[in-house]
């Protein structure tokens, strides 16, 4: 597969590289006036101001998404710290939004060591997983007995061996439920812990043991398909 040459369209904190003549080109404006709006606020969430332009590489295959990067490896999108996103942009996948900007942004501050933790974030922005909302999914996974406990995911060898379809729903939900049951600066305080044993550093923040925080959680997530 030969390389195709990008063309760059720059906004107020991106730099959009994308192929001649592709729909990522034709729908530009659309796409800069979105991911503006996820980077203010992203960043007004964190309460940072990146030094820098995030590099945005809109292209129209998984292949392509791996050819660019250079591992060959086919992927609809990732981050690259610091600064670059890989996505692919086409009629049925348009890997936009908030996902990977919260990466990037967040990183910032930290990269935790928990994949749970780093996806979670990004999934607290995004808010919705395959048109169903974080708390939808986990109540679906609850009735079909797919859940997957807090004290499970936060290992990462766990996280890693179970389908994102799973994961990434439930890391969302739990974000945002620590975020709205507790406080943003204490979420923020364990985003930035950078030793090994997350689940110490969530009991000792919240003076909570996880289980206890997790049945909240739960409750939480059933109370809300009640109302």
């Amino acid at each position: 597969m030969s390389l195709p040459t990008l063309t760059k369209v720059s906004s107020e904190h991106y730099n959009f590289h994308l192929i001649k003549d592709s729909l990522a080109e034709k729908d530009i404006d659309e796409i800069m006036k979105i991911q503006e709006k996820c980077f203010k606020e992203i960043t007004s969430f964190l309460n940072v101001s990146p030094q820098f332009k995030i590099n945005y590489y809109l292209l129209e295959t998984p292949e392509l998404v791996g050819k660019i990067y250079g591992d060959n490896d086919p992927c609809n999108g990732f981050a690259n710290p610091p600064n670059e996103i890989y996505a692919v942009y086409n009629e049925k996948v348009k890997c936009i939004g908030y996902h990977e900007d919260a990466h990037i942004i967040s990183y910032i501050l930290n990269k935790p060591q928990s994949v749970f933790l780093r996806e979670g974030l990004a999934m607290y922005f995004d808010k919705v997983w395959w048109n169903k909302s974080n708390d939808e999914w986990v109540r679906l996974l609850l009735k079909s007995d797919r859940y997957l406990s807090i004290k499970d995911l936060i290992q990462n060898d766990f996280f890693l061996n179970h389908t994102d379809e799973i994961t990434y729903p439930i890391a969302g939900a739990f974000v945002k439920y620590l975020i709205n049951r507790y406080d943003r600066e204490l979420f923020i305080s364990v985003y930035t812990f950078k030793g090994y044993d997350l689940l110490g550093e969530i009991e000792k923040t919240y003076a909570t043991k996880i289980e206890q925080i997790e049945n909240d959680f739960l409750d939480s997530i059933l109370l809300s398909d009640s109302k």
